[in-house]
């Protein structure tokens, strides 16, 4: 593997991630987490993708819907 196939899996990865994340965060921190994203790191997204991130506005974990 060379290394630009990696940084390309690599960058896949993340956005992957990213879009994962922005799924699943409730949609009063959908905006500031799309505003901070980029400094987001890879283990944050992860802990909201697993359910493991309290909103400090509405109080529900990632995943929840409001309904």
């Amino acid at each position: 593997m060379n290394l630009s196939t990696l940084v390309r899996e690599v960058r896949h990865k993340r956005v992957v991630l990213e879009r994962i994340a922005l799924q699943m965060v409730c949609a009063c921190q959908y905006y500031d987490l799309a505003d901070c994203i980029d400094e987001t790191s890879d283990l944050e997204l992860i802990s909201i993708i697993n359910g493991n991130y309290d909103c400090p506005m509405c109080g529900l974990k990632a995943g929840n819907s409001h309904e």
